[in-house]
């Protein structure tokens, strides 16, 4: 298959027009409840908006024709119709066998925990080959093997697998969790910032912060008590630790410094920090940590292994991992010339000569939208390309699929 890659404002319509008919009352629901959470616990709509950003701009584009009669404009839509614009047109083309699969995946994908953004990923990967000449076929959905995507050019066969990342992945307080807390510690926040002051919360959970309710409201009880005793409690659920500093000094909370002063202030970093305070009078900081460390690159080791394994080992493969985070050009650069994160996970895939057939491993950011000034306008993002030291294959081009950071 090798689709079209250029849009124009006219292919949008027919672009909604397919996804609402397939998945549109079902995304609207899903939407409806993440704000109605949202509403009971403001704190979560940030989570929500950043994870679900598809969803959330497909249900608004929705609600906007509705009552409008027209599609909204404006960047915040660019990366959903950069979605369905091509996704459409692949679902044109592919054969009828592999159609419902193709779909089964996008009902699927309004219903998991990650929603539309893998799935995005992969539609995103088989654009970026079509662009170059390849032909891609979606292997996964015709059932002709466990990877992704096979691109072929000029006589050359590349297989691709495509994981994505999260916030939360390999950490032990994950985000959803500590805004639920946040919320069950707000009025306690509230009480403490009438004290003129600087005031240190700290929480430890001895593993994971717990999702039930019960869990949360007990650590959510504990704090309050060890808050309103100014000492120290704890329980099977957590440890809680009070700390007023007095009138020291603190950053107010628009300081893009406040972080890294309360890092320090704890003496701890990388954990989940929370503020509240009345400027001028008093800040309320709350940190959540695990007594156990996060295995954020172990966490991604295993994933990017599992993608290399899922591959047939009987033609070169690439291993397309996106990261959740956005890290500017410079940084990558960096990263891609020191040991870091991103090396620790290559080697673990490559690691005694295993999986020689996985010729490269692309690490992928957030796309962001470029203009030529002319009126055109794309979305694209960096990459860092780690390559295999040994490859299987030699002689495929799949390295030339990335321009190099240089």
């Amino acid at each position: 298959m090798l689709i079209s890659t250029d849009a124009l404002p006219k292919h949008i319509e027919p672009a909604v027009n397919w996804v609402s008919g397939l998945i549109g009352a079902g995304l609207d629901r899903r939407v409806a409840g993440y704000e109605q959470q949202e509403r009971v616990n403001p704190l979560l709509g940030s989570h929500f908006r950043e994870h679900f950003a598809l969803e959330f701009a497909l249900a608004s584009a929705r609600r906007r024709r509705k009552s409008t009669g027209r599609l909204p404009k404006g960047e915040e839509y660019h990366p959903l119709y950069s979605f369905l614009i091509p996704a459409h047109r692949i679902h044109s083309a592919l054969p009828a066998n592999v159609r419902a699969p193709f779909e089964g995946r996008l009902h699927q994908a309004i219903h998991s925990a990650n929603g539309l953004r893998p799935f995005a990923y992969e539609i995103t990967m088989a654009t970026h080959f079509m662009q170059q000449g390849w032909d891609v076929e979606f292997v996964d959905y015709a059932g002709g093997g466990r990877f992704d995507l096979l691109a072929r050019r000029d006589g050359a066969e590349v297989e691709i697998e495509c994981k994505t990342t999260s916030g939360d992945t390999g950490r032990k307080i994950h985000r959803q969790e500590a805004n639920r807390l946040s919320d069950l510690l707000l009025t306690i926040a509230k009480e403490t910032a009438e004290v003129s002051g600087c005031h240190r919360i700290l929480i430890t959970v001895p593993d994971r912060l717990g999702k039930s309710v019960q869990e949360l409201e007990g650590v959510a009880s504990l704090t309050v008590s060890a808050v309103r005793n100014r000492s120290s409690a704890s329980s099977r659920l957590a440890q809680v630790d009070y700390t007023f500093d007095g009138a020291a000094q603190w950053p107010e909370p628009d300081d893009p410094n406040m972080l890294e002063f309360f890092e320090k202030r704890f003496g701890i970093q990388n954990a989940t920090l929370m503020f509240l305070g009345r400027p001028n009078h008093s800040v309320v900081a709350i940190m959540i940590r695990s007594a156990k460390p996060d295995n954020v690159v172990k966490a991604i080791s295993t994933e990017a292994k599992e993608a290399a394994d899922q591959c047939s080992g009987t033609r070169p493969a690439l291993v397309a991992v996106h990261l959740i985070d956005e890290i500017s050009r410079s940084d990558l650069h960096t990263m891609l010339k020191t040991s870091n994160g991103l090396h620790t996970i290559t080697h673990a895939v490559f690691k005694d000569g295993k999986r020689r057939h996985v010729d490269s491993i692309a690490f992928t950011v957030p796309q962001a939208m470029r203009s030529d000034g002319c009126g055109a306008k794309w979305l694209s993002g960096n990459v860092i390309r780690l390559d295999n030291p040994e490859p299987l294959f030699p002689d495929v081009p799949v390295r030339s699929i990335f321009r190099s950071l240089q």
